[in-house]
């Protein structure tokens, strides 16, 4: 009789473990959130009404009266964030989201001009996400445009990490290069590209960003 005792003491054991492990298995997601503000990228007014999104596709929210929004339980890791408001071109910023912590970030959204076809701009350098960077140094990207015989100009726009305004780098570029100097120690800097055409803008890039080091 003890003997069964013990045995029916141990299934009723194992069991429970097992069913302790198998919702630890379960439960592996890890959520944050992300919080931020859309402003218009000339005025620096708040824009309402901006469909925020992610991808990979989680949540989806509209800016309030004063530009912010609120994004809850993002799985973490790296993380797109799309910003599209109709008459301007669609922003987007690729953020890393942390278990349990708020990332916050800024969209600057520039009117849609677009008359030229299809513009693509990609292949930063730095790398998006680079770290260790100097404080002055050279950035690049590329461009893939439907209508080659189009000549564009090109305008790099930098700010810190959690400011509402920016600061224009280089405008009315034919080259794909700008250069930045006199940058801060360990300071996060978000930046991005506007192709225009005849003054006009046709089109921008996603938000890219890169860390400086020490010095």
């Amino acid at each position: 009789m003890k003997y069964r005792n013990f045995n029916l003491g141990l299934l009723v054991f194992v069991t429970l473990f097992l069913s302790s492990c198998e919702e630890e298995l379960l439960d592996v997601d890890r959520f944050g959130t992300i919080t931020g503000i859309v402003v218009d990228g000339t005025t620096y007014e708040p824009l309402p009404g901006v469909l925020v999104t992610t991808t990979p596709a989680s949540n989806a929210v509209l800016s309030d009266e004063g530009g912010t929004f609120q994004l809850d339980k993002i799985s973490a890791g790296d993380v797109l964030i799309n910003a599209r408001k109709n008459e301007y071109l669609t922003g987007s910023i690729s953020v890393a989201v942390y278990e349990e912590e708020n990332t916050a970030v800024t969209f600057f959204l520039l009117e849609d001009e677009n008359n030229v076809g299809d513009v693509v701009l990609f292949d930063p350098v730095p790398g998006n996400g680079a770290v260790d960077q100097p404080l002055s140094f050279t950035l690049s990207w590329n461009v893939d445009q439907e209508n080659r015989g189009v000549e564009l100009d090109y305008t790099v726009y930098l700010f810190e990490s959690g400011s509402t305004t920016q600061t224009i780098v280089s405008e009315n570029l034919q080259n794909r290069e700008a250069v930045i100097s006199n940058l801060k120690t360990n300071t996060t800097y978000f930046w991005y590209v506007v192709a225009k055409f005849d003054g006009k803008n046709v089109a921008n890039s996603p938000t890219w960003t890169f860390r400086t080091g020490g010095g």
